[in-house]
């Protein structure tokens, strides 16, 4: 078979320098996460100068994660096979160009172009990082890893939407959004820098592997289809009706597909060892739900005071500090909950998020201005307490269920459900947020997190599955080879 690990993989070069290697990984996850906490406080001053219509501001905030994901399966595939080191370099030379041309696009397709070009070198980016982290550490030293890429993450929430806010808030709107857009620019040549000196080179010689583009973009499609309905709500009934057959055919054909290119000894996109391993599945599942609703909630949330209530972007940055600042404590806290509790600690994090949601939902019915921003504000704090606490350990866990040849392609499949499940949870939210004449309201607000607040119930539930807990419950055990089934 092509895809067993002595055929399609090469083990990466010993990295002698494991802090060097780290930083490089933390300075990528910074710069990618700054843009990703930023771009929402942009939306109302991008439509108001460029004349965009809802579905291009839909579109505008939900692009990124598409290319996001979508880049993430072959760049994990040929960090894996070639090395890591000038892949990372690469996406984060497309990251830089598609933020340039994003912030000075003159209109709506070439800002969304922009988007999905930065997104794409994101993934490249991202699939790399997780690699490297997989590559060089091990049981707790791993979870230690994943926890300072949380909160590097954390710090991003911070240094964003603050940034954010004060260039909204100091320069005119056609400037102050552009700037918002380059943000990332001076920490992503940073990183580069980093990445050249902190990883090694990579070892020369060409080795299989397989990138199953076909497959890829297949599913890059289906959920380009599946979005549709939910940017443009009012289509006329054949039109949704092409889209469900439309959809149908593409699963059946993508179903067959993977099983013909498994067939021929290949590695496919859903890679069959992965596939049968219960617990890592189960992992993928919950990290979907829950990563797509702390997007989305997040995005609509900002979007909702920024265009109703006018409230200054730097007064909603601030407000999000609190909540950043408890996300990074927890992710060190979590650690030790881990190392007792095992992975139970996202079950009942994922409970306290859902309880949040539900507080929000019914929070719009009463409250509004104001009042409504400040305990929203609070609740954030809940949230952010609980993205700490189960972050690190998901991943962790669900990564730790995949053979170790596959690493690279397990993180890459993880992050790539995640983006494409943003890329439709932020697109749908929006939509319902701006579903009656473009303005949002209280009560489209409410809506909006009840939606959030369904993905993070079932995201809970498939936390609490068997498949996902059993055996994963310290974060010294490897459980590569004991639970892939």
């Amino acid at each position: 078979m092509r895809h067993s690990p002595q055929s399609s993989v090469t083990r990466p070069p010993v990295i002698r320098d494991r802090a060097a290697a780290l930083w490089c990984c933390l300075g990528a996850g910074f710069a990618t996460l700054l843009d990703s906490a930023a771009v929402a406080f942009t939306a109302p001053d991008v439509r108001s100068t460029l004349g965009l219509a809802n579905s291009d501001v839909q579109w505008y905030l939900a692009s990124y994660s598409l290319t996001f994901g979508l880049g993430l399966a072959p760049a994990g595939r040929l960090g894996d096979a070639y090395g890591r080191r000038n892949l990372f370099v690469a996406g984060l030379g497309l990251f830089l160009v598609g933020a340039v041309v994003s912030a000075f696009a003159p209109g709506a397709w070439p800002l969304i172009a922009g988007r999905l070009v930065q997104g794409f070198g994101a993934g490249v980016i991202s699939a790399q990082v997780l690699g490297v982290i997989q590559d060089v550490f091990t049981g707790a030293a791993r979870l230690r890893a994943l926890a300072a890429y949380t909160t590097a993450g954390a710090l991003a929430a911070i240094a964003g939407p603050v940034l954010a806010g004060t260039a909204l808030w100091m320069l005119p709107p056609d400037l102050g959004w552009r700037a918002v857009l380059v943000l990332p620019v001076p920490f992503t040549l940073a990183t580069v820098a980093l990445g050249l000196r902190g990883l090694p080179r990579d070892v020369r010689g060409r080795r299989s592997t397989d990138l199953d583009l076909p497959g890829i973009a297949a599913l890059g499609l289906l959920v380009v289809i599946v979005t549709i309905p939910v940017i443009d709500p009012g289509l006329p009934a054949p039109a949704v009706a092409a889209i469900v057959v439309a959809s149908g055919l593409l699963v059946i054909g993508l179903a067959l597909w993977e099983r013909a290119y498994a067939r021929r000894g290949r590695l496919p996109l859903f890679a069959p060892p992965l596939m049968r391993s219960r617990g890592y599945v189960t992992g993928n599942v919950v990290a979907l739900l829950w990563f797509g609703s702390m997007l989305a909630f997040t995005t609509v949330k900002t979007v909702y005071f920024l265009q109703v209530h006018k409230i200054p972007a730097l007064v909603v940055a601030l407000a999000l500090i609190p909540s950043a600042l408890a996300r990074i404590f927890a992710a060190r806290w979590g650690q030790r909950l881990f190392a007792v509790h095992g992975s139970v600690v996202v079950a009942y994090g994922l409970v306290v998020q859902t309880a949040c949601m539900a507080a929000t939902a019914a929070t719009t019915l009463f409250l509004d201005g104001w009042i409504l921003f400040l305990v929203l504000a609070a609740i954030q704090v809940a949230c952010g307490l609980t993205s700490g606490v189960v972050e690190p350990p998901l991943r962790a866990v669900t990564l730790a269920f995949s053979p170790s040849s596959l690493h690279g392609v397990a993180a890459s499949f993880l992050q790539l459900t995640q983006r494409l499940s943003a890329t439709f949870c932020i697109a749908m939210t929006t939509g319902v947020l701006l579903a009656f004449g473009g303005t949002a309201s209280s009560a489209s607000l409410g809506w909006a997190v009840l939606l959030c607040f369904a993905a993070s119930a079932l995201a809970t539930v498939a936390a609490f599955a068997p498949d996902f807990r059993t055996g994963a419950n310290t974060p010294q055990t490897s459980m590569v080879s004991t639970h892939a089934r």
